[in-house]
């Protein structure tokens, strides 16, 4: 496996939009709203041309409700794009390297598919690191 490069950042925020509201002012750049993420208990806001995903804890014991209690607003993780996301979970095992989470994320703008597999901070100087294959249309 080998990364391709970084596909975005995602921000932990408060507000999530005051905060695409920010950086959309700040950057020139525009947010879609993916909603409410129910699966990772986040509000998240993706502005794909700047490689910015902003998200916002809806339950107290999300991943990052925790993250927020603890560290404040910040970079919660990198997400890095792969050719072959089950290469890379084979790596991931192989290596014994933990992996929170899968997604496979429906009605992505621009996207044919777009899946992630999440790996554990512990793994990655305690930001979450999220391999991503995807499809552009």
């Amino acid at each position: 496996m080998k990364a391709l490069g970084i596909e975005r950042v995602v921000i932990v925020v408060k507000d999530v939009e005051k905060a695409a509201k920010q950086y959309s002012e700040l950057l020139g750049v525009s947010f879609w709203d993916a909603g409410i993420q129910e699966k990772q208990g986040v509000h998240a806001m993706v502005s794909w041309e700047a490689g910015i995903e902003l998200m916002s804890p809806v339950t107290p014991t999300s991943a990052a409700a925790v993250f927020l209690q603890k560290k404040g607003e910040g970079v919660f993780g990198v997400a890095w794009d792969v050719k072959d996301l089950k290469e890379a979970d084979a790596h991931l095992a192989e290596k014994g390297i933990p992996v929170v989470d899968r997604f496979e994320f429906k009605n992505t703008p621009g996207h044919k598919y777009f899946n992630e597999i999440i790996v554990h901070p512990k793994a990655t100087s305690g930001i979450f690191s999220i391999l991503v294959e995807r499809e552009e249309e």
